[in-house]
């Protein structure tokens, strides 16, 4: 009889039925009513192959990518331009593991700018 932990690892390693993620009823619930009132749109956009879908989404992924990284490095260079706040991002995230401490890095010194009257990011 395998053990629990045996159990636990066949189960990740079995392909599962869907490759979808979990959904959530009440967005579920909101996009149907969307598309009740819009049914043309739905039926156009259903018509879409699916290469160009995925094609679609990976353009949307990559310039929000784009955008993130492009404010990332605003924010960098604002740090960079100001030792004071530099030094104060620096020490917040001294204890954090090698690993994460850039991305840490990023977050503390994005908090520092918003508070200094930087622009927030885009909505």
């Amino acid at each position: 009889m395998p053990s629990l932990s045996e159990e636990v690892a066949a189960k990740r390693k079995a392909p599962s039925q869907t490759q979808d993620p979990p959904r959530n009823a009440e967005l579920d619930a909101k996009i149907d009513a969307f598309i009740k009132e819009n049914r043309e749109l739905y039926e156009k956009i259903n018509g879409y192959s699916k290469e160009y879908l995925v094609r679609q989404k990976m353009l949307s992924l990559m310039e929000a990518r784009s955008y993130r990284y492009a404010r990332n490095q605003e924010v960098l260079e604002w740090v960079e331009q100001n030792p004071d706040v530099k030094a104060r991002v620096a020490e917040r995230v001294k204890h954090v593991p090698e690993e994460r401490r850039q991305s840490a890095f990023i977050n503390v010194a994005k908090r520092e700018a918003q508070q200094h009257g930087m622009r927030g990011p885009r909505p």
